[in-house]
This record gives structure tokens, C-alpha cells and sequence, in this order.
């Protein structure tokens, strides 16, 4: 009895397997059982396939911060190098301008300096540059912008210079007019407009708004030739011998960024 009970499964077994090989009705009974189990079988996988899910989702996010940050990290390197290239692309053309000029002078005669500070009150008017006695920057020395002359260095330092400006009340420069060649002497007004006079231009001399007065040379410390001032305003007056001339000065400081400093002291 043991042995019929263990081999009637077998028999049922071989003729399954027989029936299914021989006759095609089972196919049909096949489909028929595979969609009553189907939702048994769904069933029993969804837990493997939720932890499947949410580990996935867990690993996509976590992929996706970490591009998130390289790229971000990326990007922020990229505007750097951008910026890096605009200033020097920017730095090149001021440097280009300066040297373009519109005097010409020899590229061994000069030295190029960047404008550190500022300073401008009513009775002093300077600036200090990023080169000192090291670089060969002397007291006396012209400095020059890309539109003409801005002053004189006054003092020197191991690490800085300091550059007297033209439109100083203390500092009194030999000019003439680039237009009729009439002589002068210039000066700084006091006050904080920046701005120049010039003296001793006797009243029947032909000056207009508008003329360009340039550095004449004559038993002075700067050079012939540099543009100076552009005349604003011109006044005479019935108890006065000289005009009373006032001017702006043609190199404009709060834009400037490298000058050029004459190695010749006068």
C-alpha cells in the first residue's frame, strides 16, 4: 500500500508530462491555471519588487545630488575662469591704450605701475602706485596716463610711490597753448572739482574754451609736449593785466588703472 501511494504521483506525473507533449488541449489548460495564479504570484514577488524600487530610487537620487554637485562645482569654476579672462581681457586693453597714446615715447624710457589708492581733498591731491625704489622710481620722476600727464612722484617708499597730481595747489607747471603756442604757467585750484588755472597769459592774447594746453619745457621738470588741460572758462577782467583761465585736466583719474612713469628725473 506504501508503494502504490508513492508511485501513483509518479504516474500522474508521467502522464502529465506525456499529455502535454502529445496533445495541444493542455496548452490551453496551461494559460488557464497561469492566469488563476497570476495574482498569487504578483503577490508573493511585490515585496521583493518594492525593495527592488525604492532601493533604485534611493541610488537615482543620491546619483543625481552627486552630479548635481560636480556640476554645480563645475559651473562655479567655469565663471571664475570667466571672470579671470574678462579682467584680463579688459587689463590688456587698458594696458593696450595706454601704450597707444597720443604722445609717443620710447618703451626703455618708462616704467608701467598700477594706480593703488586715491586720495583727493581740497589741498591735496595724489595718488599712490604700486612701484617703489626697487622697481627704480625716484622723486621727481613725470607720470603719465593714456591721455597725458597726471602729476609728479613726490615721494618713495621699498613698497609704494606716492605721485603728486597736477591739479595739487602746490604744483605749478610751464604750459602752452597747443593752439597758438601762447605761454603760461598752470596750477591746482583748491577746492574738489579737480580742476586748473592758468596764469600770467597776458589779456590780448587769443585763448578760446575749448584749447588744449600742453607742458612747454621751459626751465621746467616735465617734459615738452605732454597735454595738460583742456580750457573750460575764460574771463577778463577790466582791473586785471591776465586773463583768468581755468581748465580740466585732460587725464581723468577715477577710471585709471596703470600709469606710466618717466625714468628720466628732471
Amino acid at each position: 500500500m506504501q508503494l502504490l501511494k508513492l508511485f501513483i504521483p509518479v504516474l500522474i506525473a508521467i502522464f502529465i508530462i506525456f499529455a502535454d507533449y502529445k496533445f495541444s488541449y493542455m496548452d490551453s489548460i496551461k494559460r488557464s491555471v497561469s492566469i488563476i495564479l497570476s495574482p498569487i504570484y504578483l503577490l508573493s514577488n511585490l515585496p521583493s519588487q518594492l525593495y527592488t524600487w525604492v532601493n533604485e530610487q534611493g541610488k537615482s537620487k543620491q546619483f543625481l545630488l552627486n552630479q548635481n554637485k560636480l556640476l554645480s562645482a563645475e559651473l562655479f569654476n567655469l565663471k571664475v575662469d570667466l571672470q579671470n579672462h574678462n579682467t584680463l581681457l579688459l587689463e590688456n586693453q587698458k594696458l593696450a591704450k595706454l601704450m597707444e597714446s597720443r604722445y609717443k615715447l620710447s618703451k626703455d624710457v618708462f616704467i608701467l605701475a598700477r594706480v593703488g589708492s586715491i586720495r583727493q581733498s581740497r589741498l591735496k591731491k595724489q595718488i599712490t602706485v604700486s612701484k617703489g625704489d626697487g622697481d627704480g622710481i625716484k622723486i621727481g620722476q613725470v607720470v603719465l596716463g593714456s591721455e597725458g600727464v597726471l602729476g609728479q612722484v613726490n615721494q618713495v617708499t621699498p613698497f609704494y610711490s606716492t605721485i603728486l597730481l597736477i591739479t595739487d595747489p602746490t604744483q605749478h607747471i610751464p604750459v602752452k597753448s597747443q593752439r597758438t603756442g601762447t605761454r603760461g604757467i598752470s596750477k591746482g585750484i583748491a577746492s574738489k572739482h579737480g580742476k586748473l588755472v592758468v596764469r600770467f597769459i597776458e589779456a590780448q592774447n587769443d585763448v578760446k574754451v575749448g584749447d588744449v594746453f600742453v607742458t612747454s619745457a621751459i626751465g621746467s621738470k616735465f617734459p615738452a609736449g605732454y597735454p595738460v588741460g583742456r580750457v573750460t572758462h575764460t574771463e577778463t577782467s577790466v582791473d586785471e593785466t591776465f586773463l583768468y583761465i581755468e581748465m580740466e585736466p585732460i587725464q581723468i583719474i577715477q577710471q585709471l588703472e596703470f600709469v606710466l612713469i618717466n625714468k628720466k628725473a628732471k
